[in-house]
């Protein structure tokens, strides 16, 4: 599977599950048959402020692919969210882009949220998915720093920028392997995890890692480490679902709204990192043509693999 493919997969598998798992977040009980029924219906696949933020800074890396510029990455997306702000965005950007307009640089702005700590959200973690399909992005330093800049736009909490990290690394080692398997994939998880403090996110992973290779299913690993939108709960969710389902992106994908909790987001997270394992394998074009914006989608997929 040659890595354009993949990357196709990474952002088609990151809207996939943000639309498909929108129509549940927020509830903890969820059916597997009234997933599978949405995944049947006919009706067109919006997607949320998780898709709408990737593709915002997936535009930004084609003129800036070492983010030389964060306050221009700042206002993109705060342009891209006076256009549409119905997407579902979260109370802490539209606050950050607020105070940019009176004065204070985004990084600044970000760091005086919650008190002064910054958000310890997931925002940053479920748009990173285009620096892991940069060329430059397979040194995971290079991927990390690139994650954490575009995190400190609008996320300047350790815990948000180091959920960001390990998503930008594992899918930039996943596009790039040459074998993918069930190993292959917890090996990449491993190495990413290792890289980073300790602290929530690093314990969380850990917790995923363990009841996974320990024969527990993925289920009760999004039990023990949350699956709400704090990044140190649903970014071990969502690796949860990825080691669950092998990769397969839809799979994977419904793996991940089961969870409940931050369902779209948590969906889009797991689907971007199966889509590095597998690309668009096992995934209908019934279902992609349902996708909005496929075509361009695919296209910065295209120009971001090869930049």
């Amino acid at each position: 599977m040659s890595r354009s493919d993949r990357a196709r997969g990474v952002l088609l598998g990151l809207a996939l599950g943000d639309a498909l798992g929108a129509p549940f977040e927020g509830r903890s009980q969820i059916a597997g048959a009234q997933v599978a029924a949405w995944i049947d219906a006919r009706e067109p696949l919006r997607w949320t402020d998780d898709t709408h933020m990737a593709l915002t800074l997936a535009r930004h890396l084609v003129d800036d692919p070492q983010l030389d510029d964060p306050e221009a990455l700042g206002t993109a997306f705060a342009r891209a969210y006076a256009r549409e702000p119905w997407r579902g965005y979260g109370s802490g950007p539209p606050q950050v882009f607020a105070m940019v307009e009176q004065g204070l640089r985004f990084e600044e702005a970000a760091g005086t949220l919650f008190g002064g700590s910054g958000s310890f959200g997931n925002g940053a973690a479920m748009r990173v998915a285009p620096v892991g399909l940069l060329p430059a992005a397979t040194d995971p330093r290079d991927a990390a720093r690139l994650a954490a800049v575009q995190a400190r736009v609008t996320h300047t909490h350790p815990d948000a920028i180091a959920g960001a990290t390990v998503v930008a690394q594992v899918i930039a080692g996943l596009i790039d392997a040459e074998r993918i398997n069930a190993d292959a994939i917890v090996g990449v998880v491993s190495a990413a995890t290792g890289r980073l403090s300790p602290g929530p996110v690093h314990d969380g992973l850990i917790d995923v890692l363990d009841v996974v290779g320990s024969g527990g299913d993925a289920a009760t690993a999004a039990g023990r480490c949350g699956t709400g939108v704090a990044a140190a709960e649903s970014v071990p969710a969502a690796i949860a679902a990825l080691l669950a389902g092998g990769g397969d992106v839809l799979q994977v994908v419904t793996t991940a709204i089961g969870f409940g909790g931050d369902t779209d987001t948590i969906a889009a997270m797991a689907g971007a990192l199966a889509g590095a394992a597998r690309g668009l394998e096992h995934l209908p074009d019934t279902l992609l043509d349902r996708l909005e914006a496929r075509a361009d989608l695919e296209q910065l997929a295209q120009t971001l693999s090869c930049r």
